[in-house]
């Protein structure tokens, strides 16, 4: 039988941004692979592009929650809050602030309870690089911000929790 954190870990989550032929998955928790249609990222300005990251980051966070739910419904876990303490807890964690940038610093993904995100793509980016280099960029900021979160997270879960 597999454990729980492997079922976890398993997950993986497909978005396509809606009108667009960028899609992305994610994996392992937190790795997040991005790709394009055949010549979508040599035509796209980098506003679109913030835009359709917005809107798979959405997706991927629903999706992996969705998907993580129903692992822990196979589960005797309860996850729900029982008390004042617990809604507290949920409720600083809905507000966690979170960020991920990639190493050379052109794309940075943020977000409040993984909920609202925001995109920023440096200016010239899509001309300046390659679209490889973009998708790893990506992939690195994802990474990131969802390491950021999952670090926010257990240092807020041991001052509820102990």
């Amino acid at each position: 039988m597999v454990d729980l954190a492997e079922r976890l870990d398993n997950i993986r989550v497909h978005a396509r941004a809606p009108g667009t032929e960028i899609e992305a998955e994610l994996r392992d928790r937190r790795t997040v692979k991005l790709t394009f249609g055949e010549s979508i990222y040599d035509f796209i300005s980098e506003s679109a592009l913030e835009s359709a990251l917005v809107g798979i980051a959405r997706m991927l966070w629903t999706g992996w929650q969705r998907q993580y739910q129903m692992a822990i419904d196979e589960t005797d876990l309860n996850i729900d809050a029982n008390d004042r303490h617990d809604l507290n807890f949920f409720a600083e964690r809905d507000e966690i602030e979170s960020t991920g940038t990639s190493s050379d610093e052109r794309i940075s993904i943020s977000a409040v309870g993984m909920q609202n995100f925001s995109v920023r793509i440096k200016p010239g980016t899509v001309r300046e690089i390659s679209e490889d280099e973009f998708s790893a960029g990506t992939t690195e900021a994802a990474t990131r911000l969802v390491q950021d979160y999952q670090d926010k997270v257990d240092e807020l879960k041991k001052r509820y929790f102990g």
